[in-house]
């Protein structure tokens, strides 16, 4: 189901940044709760100009308003950084004119939304182009600015037509009416509209349509985004789509080129493909590819085509973790990559070339968008006790460096705040079928400052979706237990069966064991602590997780007696044959549960909670988006109506206005005093 560089005039505006979470001088840090982790600044997505001298980045930061805020900033060498925006409304999507002079960006200034200009030598931005509707997905090739937005189809690129049509059907009716599935992607209804690509010059002018079909979306959904599409020198476009008959069943999506007004397939994999990226000469398409159909957790890897020839080959296919983001480097001869492995993302390079096998570039670290200009790789890189900083590393430099930190936004506020200790664990897990042998199951242990009473410390297990996916040590914006580690509680995160980055083999092992080697590694990663740390107390534990997560919190209610003091399950799954019914992916139980539930009904109750109400007993917190249509607000329901039922201590919170994420910051805040509160009432 990852010293502060100031140029000059800069520096008031980065103080604003961080003095709300700095410490009045003197003053003992604090543990942080979600409010100082909120307040962080972030460095997110970024672009680098093609002498590699300047980066334009956004960079998130909160003043504890009802939004966060989102402006871009550049960086450039030898006089650090200053922002170009203010305001906080640049939270879409941007980018880099080919000279690097410019930058696109989508906002909102003065009343008006659209794509905006912005020389990088300063100046105010111009409007290009004014929308009515949403724009996303930005890029810019030759003179044209390319963009995704979703419109009617009979109305192309006008898209105050999209709006007129919209506001008809809804003036006539609120009724919706479906003649097949895929009803409601995610968190929305589907309302008729499609995903387009447009362009538009950047000298100005009206949009035109690239990509528009009635019956198919140009980008994936629900998550197709600026990753999924291409534009080459020679203004060839390359992107993902979902074109099979069963969108809801099916998880292959294909890579369609587009030459001089003409559309073609280029892939005939019936498994994924997805992420293109033209060769810097845009000879060769670089792609991540899947290979088991209907299986959405088969291992990603990097898959190269050759366009005249249409020969195509993977690259670093020894490598039996997932291969997450990439980039060319600018001779088109190499591709640094990065992978999922053992709780981190580091960096890799191979040469683009059948049979190559890959070199690392930096050490077991966390580095996400890799960039390559000139010698040098520019990424972020983040951890669990500090926000994503901009780094860079010489090419030419041997060893596996995680190189130069370019930002440093975070550093002043972190001065302020007691942060906590993180450990490594490695314990024997469930027996490995295929050796006879205990799996060993690895996971990060957070160990706060101060606890709350003198003695053993309880243990917090946060259980991470998926279910294949993993903790990282990673700052996650969503699932972040430095936001609790002002309770005092040690934190499990463990990466039980089905997680990633410990071979493709350890992620497939889940796939129709929900219940089973899951279950028992994370029960044996308490045991582990309780034989090997007397420091904690393993009779004081609550277990905590969203999506599957929740499942298996939910699992834990069913099955594991009075092992645990409380439970908090969010956003999960809890009757799983009613799920099935419900959710918009049907691909995803067919394959991790094993068919349809009329045609396997066993299969889905031997592990489903509901099928062992009648031993529910532990305190339960449930949480739940409304807007959740991955797993629907009825699971919530039932879970709560049954614990109420039988009697058991529980609390229901639903958000009316969040889907399967808590995305606003009162909301999330709540969540985390939520949570806290129901933890502390029962571990103290």
């Amino acid at each position: 189901m990852r010293g502060i560089w100031r140029a000059p005039g800069a520096g008031m505006g980065l103080a604003v940044l961080v003095v709300l979470a700095m410490p009045v001088r003197g003053q003992t840090p604090k543990a942080p709760d979600i409010d100082d982790v909120m307040r962080l600044p972030v460095v997110m997505d970024f672009e680098v100009t093609p002498g590699g001298q300047e980066v334009v980045f956004r960079l998130q930061t909160y003043d504890g308003g009802p939004r966060f805020l989102r402006d871009l900033w550049v960086f450039r060498e030898g006089q650090g950084a200053r922002p170009l925006t203010r305001g906080g409304r640049t939270g879409g999507s941007f980018t880099l004119s080919p000279d690097g002079r410019r930058v696109a960006f989508v906002g909102e200034r003065e009343g008006k939304q659209g794509i905006f200009l912005l020389p990088l030598d300063g100046g105010e931005p111009s409007l290009l182009l004014e929308s009515p509707i949403p724009l996303d997905h930005l890029r810019w090739a030759g003179d044209f600015l390319y963009f995704g937005a979703s419109v009617e189809a009979s109305c192309g690129a006008d898209f105050r037509c999209t709006v007129e049509r919209q506001k008809e059907r809804k003036d006539r009716t609120s009724a919706m009416v479906y003649d097949r599935l895929y009803v409601r992607p995610w968190n929305q209804w589907s309302d008729g509209t499609r995903v387009g690509l447009f362009r538009v010059r950047a000298s100005g002018g009206a949009p035109e349509v690239v990509v528009l079909d009635p019956a198919w979306d140009a980008l994936p959904l629900p998550f197709g985004g600026r990753e999924d599409y291409d534009v080459s020198r020679d203004g060839a476009l390359v992107h993902t789509a979902k074109k099979v008959p069963d969108p809801w069943k099916s998880t292959n999506t294909d890579l369609f080129l587009v030459e001089r007004g003409e559309v073609r397939r280029i892939t005939d994999n019936p498994a994924a493909d997805r992420a293109p990226r033209f060769s810097p000469d845009g000879k060769r398409i670089a792609w991540l590819a899947q290979a088991v159909p209907g299986f959405e957790s088969d291992r990603w890897r990097l898959q190269v085509m050759d366009r005249q020839s249409g020969k195509t080959w993977i690259v670093a296919d020894e490598m039996d973790d997932w291969v997450e983001e990439f980039a060319w480097a600018p001779d088109g001869r190499e591709i640094v990559f990065s992978v999922m492995e053992k709780g981190r993302l580091p960096l890799y390079r191979v040469e683009a070339r059948p049979g190559a096998r890959a070199r690392p570039v930096t050490g077991p670290a966390t580095c996400h968008h890799p960039a390559v200009v000139g010698n040098r790789v520019f990424f972020t890189r983040d951890s669990m006790l500090r926000p994503a900083e901009l780094h860079s590393r010489d090419l030419r430099s041997g060893g596996t460096s995680v190189g130069q930190a370019l930002t440093d936004f975070g550093g002043e506020a972190l001065k302020g705040l007691a942060l906590p200790s993180v450990e490594e664990v490695w314990w024997d897990g469930a027996v490995d079928p295929a050796t006879g042998r205990p799996a060993r199951v690895h996971g990060f242990l957070m160990i706060p400052r101060s606890a709350p009473v003198p003695g053993p410390r309880p243990v917090v297990m946060f259980i991470h979706g998926g279910p294949q996916g993993a903790f990282l040590d990673s700052f996650h914006p969503r699932w972040n237990p430095l936001a609790l580690t002002s309770l005092g509680y040690a934190i499990l995160l463990p990466n039980p069966t089905g997680s990633v980055g410990y071979g493709q083999a350890f992620v497939n092992a889940v796939s129709r064991d929900w219940g089973g080697r899951p279950y028992e590694d994370l029960l044996k990663g308490l045991d582990h602590l309780q034989a090997t740390r007397p420091d904690l107390d393993l009779g004081r534990v609550c277990a905590m997780g969203g999506s599957y997560g929740g499942y298996m919190t939910n699992w834990m209610e069913a099955r594991s007696g009075n092992r645990f003091r409380c439970l908090v399950s969010h956003a999960g799954p809890s009757f799983l044959e009613v799920k099935y019914g419900t959710t918009d992916e049907l691909w995803f139980p067919e394959w991790d549960i094993g068919g349809t539930p009329w045609d396997h009904p066993e299969a889905y109750r031997k592990v489903s909670p509901s099928s062992y109400v009648k031993d529910f007993q532990t305190p339960m917190l449930v949480i739940h988006g409304a807007n959740d249509f991955r797993v629907p607000l009825e699971q919530a329901l039932f879970l709560f109506t049954a614990l109420q039922v039988r009697g058991v201590e529980s609390r229901l919170v639903v958000f009316p206005d969040e889907d399967h994420f808590i995305q606003k910051p009162a909301n999330r805040r709540f969540w985390y005093q939520t949570v806290g509160e129901w933890l502390s009432g029962h571990l103290q």
